[in-house]
């Protein structure tokens, strides 16, 4: 009898731990199976705010490969001798990875765009605002007219951590003026996912073809991006401007601006809405005919206020 009631015992001990060891490993199992799956649905994500980031500040200088940019603003800009307001329309695709093609004057990282700065020829060098660059570039100034298209293709350096490296060619298409051309190095200096740095070169070709010869512009703009919170970031943008170099000298215009911005998301959508003031030519620099023959300006008769949104689809392909 006892060694029944042991025998039986010990079957039960034995069979407890095999079904013990059982049920655990397939407890594991289970949580294995959950978290591949977990994984694999956020890697098929298509939602832009898990592609691409809903953090202003962390974004990359080309977006994901499948993703589509629309971008709407409205410009109103002061002059001392004349306003100026414009609404632009611009689109922009990833059509493979790193790779950027766009009819927009919205580029990630040059943003305030410095190269609506211009200059024109005669007993000095006078700056004024032009703007409507873009895909539909809209003027209302003294009437209706329709701006300049600009096109750009941006390639991004893959596998880069601290910096993002970027490679810019674009097109001044003459709808309005005469044929341009950008050529633009811009680089995104990260801090985490709270802070960027926007710097690089731009030069700009402009009036190719047209009376007065080429306009040569060389740009060193700087942004300071801070993403204050998941959805709100905030901007500070300056730099150097070097207008009509190499003949007799340049102007350099020195710009200064602010803005604020609220990123909403959802599966299908996500959109930046901002507003921007600038000062495009706060300081400047007149060159003269001596190398200390040069006066410099503090101005604040130029400045443009920017109210825009920008929508980003998920990735299509």
């Amino acid at each position: 009898m006892t060694s029944a009631v042991r025998a039986l015992l010990g079957f039960v001990v034995v069979g407890a731990g095999f079904l013990s060891g059982s049920f655990q490993f397939a407890g594991a199992q289970s949580t294995g199976e959950v978290a591949q799956a977990a994984e694999e649905e956020t890697e098929a994500s298509t939602s832009p705010a898990d592609v691409y980031g809903v953090r202003y500040a962390a974004r990359g200088l080309v977006m994901p490969k499948g993703m589509i940019r629309g971008t709407f603003d409205v410009v109103i800009g002061k002059a001392p001798d004349s306003d100026t307001t414009t609404t632009n329309f611009g689109v922009a695709l990833s059509p493979a990875n790193h790779l950027e093609i766009g009819f927009s004057r919205y580029r990630m990282g040059s943003y305030p765009n410095p190269d609506f700065l211009r200059a024109l020829g005669g007993d000095g060098l006078i700056p004024i605002i032009a703007q409507g660059r873009d895909l539909i570039p809209l003027l209302a100034t003294n009437g209706r007219a329709f701006g300049d298209m600009f096109a750009y293709v941006r390639a991004e350096v893959p596998d880069t951590s601290v910096v993002d490296v970027g490679f810019d060619l674009g097109f001044l298409i003459p709808t309005a003026s005469e044929f341009g051309v950008l050529i633009g190095l811009p680089l995104r200096f990260h801090g985490g996912d709270v802070f960027a740095f926007d710097t690089g070169l731009m030069i700009n070709v402009d009036n190719i073809g047209g009376a007065g010869g080429n306009f040569t512009s060389i740009s060193l703009p700087w942004n300071v991006v801070l993403s204050v919170t998941d959805m709100v970031f905030v901007k500070l943008n300056s730099g150097m401007n070097a207008l009509d170099v190499g003949d007799g000298g340049a102007l350099k215009v020195f710009p200064f601006g602010f803005g604020v911005g609220v990123t909403t998301s959802s599966e299908r959508l996500m959109s930046d809405v901002f507003a921007a003031f600038s000062w495009p030519v706060l300081g400047s620099v007149v060159p003269g005919f001596g190398f200390f023959e040069r006066s410099s300006e503090t101005t604040t008769d130029f400045w443009t206020i920017t109210l825009g949104v920008n929508f980003y689809s998920p990735v299509l392909f």
